[in-house]
């Protein structure tokens, strides 16, 4: 049987793990937990040499061994808000300064005050929500279609986007506007979509992941990896996907410059995929 062997997102996300565990070791003295927190960033790399072990081709083995960076990142999340809880270090005055100079004003917390629009709302809200359901969803339709090396590269362009917001986190945590202005209320919230959107957020987000948007760079990366192989589901998402990076700021969500700086990002991470990709798959000298 054929092993599997080192595939380029270990490779991707072996080196996420060293710098995202020195972060944390940065910062261990206000982080209660951390022995906890780099134990599990350790069992990862466990993983990562499990993962050789399993079969090249066949069945479930094989998806895991594509998608489980989709999977892991979720754990990486949870991690970086635990630390910001103990650090409480913050640069949203960093990033509003910056809002200022380049818009005149708090987009953020002042465009659905000026536009409170029901159907827009309820719109963009629609959208934002689908964020997971598009990071899901472009990977697995993938693998349905029989599309392997389409399915891992796009596992592996959605971890890179991911991993490589989470590291800015890391090092510059912004709350975001929804937590240091006042909620929206009224019209902009008097949907389904935005209850829905404002619950997932109120029960599940990390304080200190805002800048750049993840939401953007992942979604907007994830869209253009279907875009080669399954061209027609990219054209049916990438509408999604600018309507979810508007709403990102009308929901107040994101700061613009959050947006912004997102969406360079994913522009960025679009041109050096491919090339880093191949890089990563080359064999290690002897």
């Amino acid at each position: 049987m054929t092993r599997r062997g080192t595939q380029p997102a270990d490779r991707l996300t072996f080196v996420f793990i060293v710098l995202f565990a020195a972060i944390l070791l940065a910062q261990a003295r206000d982080v209660a937990a951390w022995p906890w927190l780099l134990l599990a960033d350790a069992l990862v790399v466990v993983l990562l040499a499990l993962l050789r072990l399993l079969p090249a081709r066949g069945g479930f083995a094989e998806f895991i061994g594509g998608a489980y960076p989709v999977v892991l990142v979720g754990g990486f999340y949870t991690q970086l808000g635990l630390i910001q809880l103990d650090v409480g270090r913050l640069y949203d005055l960093v990033v509003q300064r910056w809002e200022l100079a380049l818009f005149g004003q708090q987009v953020s917390g002042t465009w659905h005050q000026q536009m409170p629009s029901p159907a827009l709302s309820f719109v963009l809200h629609l959208s934002y929500g689908s964020y997971y359901w598009i990071l899901l969803g472009v990977p697995l339709w993938l693998w349905i279609r029989g599309k392997r090396d389409a399915f891992r590269r796009a596992t592996f362009l959605t971890a890179l986007a991911l991993y490589a917001s989470y590291l800015v986190f890391g090092v510059l945590p912004v709350a975001g506007p929804y937590f240091t202005f006042p909620r929206p209320e009224g019209a902009v919230i008097a949907n389904w979509p935005a209850r829905y959107v404002y619950f997932m957020l109120d029960n599940g987000a990390a304080m200190g992941t805002a800048f750049p948007s993840s939401h953007i760079a992942a979604s907007w990366c994830v869209v253009y990896a279907a875009w080669r192989d399954a061209r027609r589901l990219a054209l049916v998402l990438a509408p999604v996907a600018f309507l979810l990076a508007v709403g990102t700021v009308y929901g107040q969500f994101h700061y613009a410059v959050d947006a912004l700086a997102g969406g360079l990002l994913a522009l960025g991470l679009m041109l050096v995929a491919d090339p880093l990709m191949r890089l990563l798959d080359r064999p290690l000298r002897r």
